[in-house]
């Protein structure tokens, strides 16, 4: 699937790093992130894996196999991306409010209440 597709996956590679880099940078220095940090640095350290493969190999590099249940190849870097992703769903969905997220919000915030 997508074979010979070199420069697309490195462009979306260098595009969800600089995208997390932006989310970590904004992100409040709050006990209620931590988990976030560390699924953001999951799903850079996987799409820097593979983006790395892709560059220095022209592919990945996959090398995990289940003879027993017939699963596809994979790799570290998949599997760091496929935990995080899961984890960051269940984050969203169970943990995080809409409020939580205002910090990547474009507008600019108020610190001072209006008084009328």
């Amino acid at each position: 699937m997508l074979q010979n597709q070199k420069v697309f996956f490195v462009l979306i590679a260098a595009i969800m790093l600089v995208v997390i880099a932006y989310v970590l940078f904004r992100m409040p220095d709050d006990k209620k992130y931590n988990i976030l940090h560390i699924v953001l640095a999951l799903v850079a350290s996987g799409a820097a894996g593979n983006m790395i493969d892709r560059i220095h190999n022209d592919y990945v590099i996959d090398f995990i196999y289940f003879v027993i249940i017939n699963f596809p190849i994979f790799n570290v870097a998949d599997i760091y991306v496929t935990v995080a992703t899961f984890i960051f769903a269940v984050l969203l969905l169970f943990y995080y409010k809409d409020n939580d997220f205002e910090f990547l919000s474009f507008k600019q915030q108020k610190k001072f209440k209006e008084f009328k």
